[in-house]
């Protein structure tokens, strides 16, 4: 099997919908970071040979390929879009590695893209002419008749199961801002962000974390989705725009680039478990992981990037896989950033690589670690290299 590596990592800002990025679809945020990944590396657009890109809320057809052909790559470079919820970028990540590892490709751009601002509306097919046609929000997450909770129930599902506390995530959702705003003033998200053309001119920095937040203002918040519950807006992740994608190599093609520093693909695992808790897939997800990696996450990963949809579900899958809440997410998570649902997982992966490059870590191993609707969940090792001159396999 061939070595795979991570040579460069991009994402657009993360913006509410409805925002700036109203009039800029997903394909052009993908297409930004396309071209930002192909003049950051100098891999000539011929060079590569798949773009791999997941979605979760657009218009269907193959967003890959349209992506493809807004950015610089031009029309003969193939690319193929996955659908696997809030996991599709992380999935399309290590659909990439695995192309590369047998040998069907030496370069690929992997990664998501979403924008729930231009995303169509979903209409109902009547079965009946007098029947009205009814608009809906998203796609069921279990076949009918069963209970098909929306991610709000399903998180207080988690709530009660768990017995998490109310005051716990709360406080988990403020050091989720604390965190992003601290590494967003010290400068740590300037090498990752790519800028953004909109009609309202050029976005350069997130728009969520909030530095007026208090633990006083989140318990004044109201309940979201269940009547005396304790997930609110303000422990919840907001609903986001933004793109996010990694350049993928094999050894010979890391050699002559000659990059200082690279994340080495490990391997990856999935998990599922009951949808009715759907946020706790990325527990069996990570202990797949673990029986496939034994050696290497014997203990915590140096670092441990979780995709926090809802504080009570990252808390009560660290619980799970007693890992400790202060050793995740180092510089915030989505709560604070957002989580622009196919992105996501690629936005992870970027996380990761510039942390590690950040801290010139080398040998450590890092963990990009999520859960998907429907009750999926997915996870993806890789190990950091600290590299000098050109790179060996």
């Amino acid at each position: 099997m061939n070595q795979v590596y991570v040579v460069a990592a991009r994402r657009t800002p993360i913006l509410r919908s409805a925002r700036q990025y109203s009039q800029v679809g997903a394909e052009r945020l993908a297409a930004t970071v396309i071209d930002a990944l192909l003049q950051e590396t100098g891999v000539p657009p011929g060079e590569v040979d798949q773009v791999l890109l997941g979605s979760a809320a657009g218009p269907g057809g193959n967003i890959a390929r349209i992506a493809t052909l807004a950015s610089s790559l031009g029309p003969d470079v193939p690319a193929t879009s996955f659908d696997a919820q809030c996991a599709s970028g992380l999935e399309a990540i290590a659909a990439g590695a695995r192309m590369i590892a047998c040998g069907e490709a030496r370069v690929v751009i992997a990664g998501g893209t979403e924008s729930v601002s231009t995303a169509p509306w979903r209409l109902s097919n009547p079965h009946d002419p007098m029947e009205p046609v009814r608009r809906y929000s998203r796609a069921r997450f279990t076949p009918a008749p069963d209970p098909d909770p929306g991610m709000g129930v399903a998180a207080e599902n988690i709530a009660r199961c768990y017995g998490i506390s109310r005051e716990r995530q709360d406080r988990f959702a403020l050091r989720s801002h604390h965190r992003a705003l601290a590494a967003e003033q010290a400068g740590h998200f300037t090498g990752e962000l790519v800028p953004v053309d909109t009609p309202q001119g050029v976005v350069t920095r997130d728009g969520c974390p909030r530095s007026n937040l208090s633990m006083e203002k989140l318990s004044a918040l109201r309940p979201a989705f269940v009547a005396g519950g304790s997930v609110t807006a303000g422990n919840s992740c907001p609903i986001n725009d933004g793109a996010a994608a990694v350049m993928l190599v094999d050894a010979e093609t890391l050699g002559r680039l000659r990059v200082g520093f690279a994340l080495r693909y490990v391997g990856a695992a999935a998990g599922a478990c009951d949808p009715q808790v759907l946020g706790m897939a990325a527990v069996p997800a990570y202990r797949n992981l673990q029986r496939l990696l034994p050696q290497l996450l014997q203990a915590p990963p140096r670092l441990l990037e979780f995709n926090e949809a809802f504080a009570v579900q990252a808390l009560a899958c660290l619980d799970e896989l007693d890992v400790a809440e202060a050793c995740v997410n180092l510089e915030g998570g989505a709560l604070a950033l957002g989580h622009p649902y196919g992105a996501s997982g690629a936005i992870l992966v970027s996380r990761l690589f510039w942390q590690a490059r950040r801290r010139g870590l080398h040998g450590a191993n890092a963990v990009a670690l999520m859960a998907a609707a429907g009750g999926t969940g997915s996870a993806v090792a890789f190990e950091a290299l600290a590299l000098q001159g050109p790179a060996v396999a």
